[in-house]
């Protein structure tokens, strides 16, 4: 029996043309849009690259349009909005909070805040001028204080209701520069630095324990590999987390109580990166990495076709969530696979900054806040 070809062709043509269409309507269906809030106000572009936003319990912070907006995670809906006077932009990679308080420094005006989560309302505002702010810091806290960076090298010791009762010099420790990230452990004041030493144009960093009532210096961490310049270091059961932005690279796992490098991966740039509860993923611009949190052991790289990107990581329920480029990107997190992409956001502007939690996944666009059902 003759066969026709041509038609032979045109069968599998067809039949290869709905299997794709049904294949990506299969994939949309897997990570529908749920819903979307348009900011209120002109975004700012500092805002939109520096501050993550940020879950707490059923409900969503964000501040990319310089002001502050709690959303209900359900479905969008504005439970209140804070304008600070003056509308300054509002840079942090992670808000302090405590309870139903978020304690919010300004660095433009120099102001501090306490605010209600429950209500939007200011619990007190204190203006700290002359002292100054420095501006790209993550902060710390425990149960008495807030402890935030100054521009010229102090750490300001506040109680949390605004009262300042202590000024950490960090130069008295031999370098010049402001603490960038700061965590407490009992009776350690942590934070991380960034600095040139001499004519080296490479940046370095170091990590620096005090105790936080003497001052006394307990223990330091010095790399040639980097500093440590926008990401937090990262505290988790006594073992902190830090990658160096800049140099050759590294990243680290460093023992709290003693500063002893558990284990150390060099030539890895950290522009972001999120934990497991057995792995470390790292965006290091251009790709991203996985270590084994134990170890330090790369498990694996994925790259993303070039192009430089410093946006955050989102982790939920073994799956990554990445903006690189215009484009939200959906790994698996066992072993970096990319499983679906979001090629630009329903506005047309390029995705960004995002965070996971709830069933959901919550990222900006330069006008939008989208949340989708988590991949499943």
């Amino acid at each position: 029996m003759k066969t026709n070809y041509k038609f032979t062709i045109y069968i599998l043509l067809v039949f290869s043309f709905y299997a794709c269409n049904n294949a990506k309507s299969d994939q949309a269906e897997s990570f529908p849009l749920l819903w979307e809030f348009e900011y209120t106000q002109d975004a700012d572009g500092l805002s939109l690259v520096n501050t993550n936003p940020a879950v707490l319990n059923s409900q969503i912070l964000i501040a990319p349009d310089k002001q502050l907006t709690l959303l209900n995670t359900k479905d969008g809906n504005v439970k209140w909005q804070f304008a600070i006077p003056g509308s300054p932009y509002i840079s942090t990679e992670e808000f302090l909070t405590e309870g139903s308080t978020l304690y919010l420094k300004e660095d433009q005006n120099q102001m501090l805040f306490s605010i209600d989560l429950d209500n939007g309302t200011s619990n007190w505002e204190k203006d700290i001028s002359p002292l100054e702010f420095y501006q790209r810091s993550n902060d710390g806290i425990d149960n008495d204080f807030l402890y935030l960076s100054g521009s010229r090298g102090e750490i300001y010791r506040f109680t949390k209701q605004g009262q300042l009762t202590k000024t950490y010099d960090v130069t008295d420790y031999g370098i010049e520069t402001s603490a960038r990230s700061i965590r407490v452990l009992d009776n350690q004041l942590i934070f991380s630095q960034r600095w040139r030493e001499g004519n080296n144009s490479n940046a370095n960093g170091r990590i620096l324990s005090i105790d936080k009532e003497t001052e006394d210096l307990l223990w330091e961490y010095r790399t040639e590999n980097g500093g440590y310049i926008f990401e937090p270091i990262i505290l988790e059961d006594g073992i902190i987390y830090a990658g160096v932005t800049d140099g050759p690279g590294e990243f680290s796992a460093l023992d709290a109580e003693s500063g002893q490098v558990i284990w150390r991966n060099e030539g890895l740039v950290t522009w972001s990166f999120t934990l497991s509860d057995t792995m470390i993923f790292v965006n290091n611009g251009i790709r991203m990495v996985a270590l084994d949190k134990q170890t330090g052991q790369e498990l694996w790289r994925t790259s993303f076709g070039g192009g430089h990107d410093q946006d955050n990581i989102a982790y939920l329920d073994g799956y990554l969530y990445h903006s690189h480029g215009s484009g939200l990107y959906v790994l698996d997190a066992n072993n970096g696979e990319i499983i679906h992409t979001e090629p630009r956001s329903p506005d047309g502007s390029p995705f960004g900054l995002v965070a996971a939690a709830n069933g959901k996944v919550f990222v900006q666009s330069d006008y939008h806040l989208y949340a989708y059902e988590a991949w499943k």
